[in-house]
């Protein structure tokens, strides 16, 4: 099995279009579902598979050295959704989803990451205002919608809006630091 995609792998990186689409339709899935795991929207996931395979293919040559695909593919997804959420095209995360990335499917390094975004997220929820952090935990954790917060809290439903606005970019703005901190180790 193992040779048959190292076979597959290889004629993608001398540009063989019928490879590519191997491997696309075998990987598809789980980039898909990996992308919806940190993105609620559809739409925006769809948009960091479409980044991912296009980057695939761009960086081609370089695919046939790679040992652990789903390690790899994993890891480009993440970097994508990371951007995409720093550059504020996502405008939501899914933290229920973050969760459930611990199944059995998830690698070790899979569980692993997703657990440690799961935690700074939580370091940053925890030191948001009273208002807010209780606004997001009934949004993100309890699933509740925007009325049935405000009708809760006896608050108007905009401000509601507002707030979960504010929420996602303080964590967004968290998730840039990160990105930036990474990119200067690396």
């Amino acid at each position: 099995m193992a040779q048959i995609l190292h076979d597959v792998l290889e004629e993608m990186a001398a540009g063989s279009h019928q490879a590519f689409q191997k491997v696309f339709y075998a990987t598809y899935p789980k980039v898909h579902a990996f992308a919806m795991g940190f993105i609620k929207n559809e739409a925006d996931a769809e948009d960091v598979v479409q980044a991912v395979f296009i980057k695939l293919w761009t960086k081609r040559a370089m695919v046939s050295k790679v040992e652990n695909m789903d390690s790899y593919l994993y890891t480009v997804t993440k970097n994508t959704v990371l951007n995409q959420l720093a550059s504020r095209k996502a405008t939501t995360i899914d933290i229920q989803s973050l969760r459930e990335i611990r199944n059995n499917e998830a690698t070790a390094q899979e569980q692993i990451e997703a657990q440690d975004l799961q935690l700074l997220i939580d370091m940053v929820v925890e030191n948001m205002p009273p208002q807010r952090k209780t606004i997001y935990k009934m949004s993100r954790e309890e699933g509740l919608s925007n009325d049935e917060i405000a009708e809760r809290l006896g608050i108007q439903k905009k401000t509601v809006e507002n707030t979960l606005n504010l929420a996602l970019g303080q964590i967004r703005e968290m998730l840039k630091i990160l990105i930036l901190l990474l990119l200067s180790w690396g």
